[in-house]
């Protein structure tokens, strides 16, 4: 065998290897190509699953916040509207027995209603109650702090004026309002009687 025969031979084994190495890359070119875009087609697949499943979660637990807001909102105004109740409950208590003290105090009537008395005597308790299970300590406090100013006045003829007893009343009005969000200031009787 002489050299060209030997070239010749080694040539046409390299061509026929490479027409083949090129038909087998641009067969795996071509089948990787496909590989690729049905692993990519799972994948988004399995993304947007996902990410439906996240977004009906993130809806039904937002539908649910919804709903715990609404019932809070619900349960805090109902709260609101029975302190209210309360409040004017207590100040017409209150009101009835200023009205008394006032009369005795500027020495229109000598004694206090025995009726007024016996209401007062009964309804201070029931206001403390009352005051107790929907209110905050301070307006408890001030509503102690009247009540422990009027006794004295109603039952053992201790002296007051009519400035002493309106300013304990606005003391426990002024907790009031600031327990119901009145934040406007402090009120006080400005007249003259």
């Amino acid at each position: 065998m002489s050299i060209e025969e030997i070239l010749k031979i080694a040539t046409a084994i390299i061509a026929s290897l490479g027409g083949s190495a090129l038909l087998l890359g641009a067969f795996s070119h071509w089948l990787g190509g496909i590989w690729a875009k049905r692993m990519l087609q799972d994948e988004r697949a399995k993304h947007e699953q996902s990410l439906q499943e996240l977004k009906t979660k993130n809806e039904a637990a937002l539908e649910d916040l919804k709903a715990q807001i609404d019932t809070l909102k619900q349960k805090e105004l109902t709260r609101h509207f029975d302190k209210l109740s309360i409040y004017k409950d207590v100040i017409h208590i209150v009101s009835e027995i200023l009205r008394e003290l006032e009369a005795v105090s500027s020495s229109k009537q000598k004694s206090i209603n025995p009726d007024v008395e016996h209401s007062f005597a009964l309804n201070r308790n029931k206001a403390y109650g009352y005051i107790s299970l929907i209110s905050c300590q301070e307006v408890l406090d001030k509503y102690n702090e009247m009540i422990d100013f009027f006794i004295p006045i109603m039952y053992e003829g201790s002296d007051s004026t009519w400035e002493e007893m309106r300013g304990k009343a606005d003391s426990m009005l002024n907790a009031m309002r600031k327990d119901l969000g009145i934040n406007e200031g402090n009120i006080a009787y400005r007249g003259e009687r």
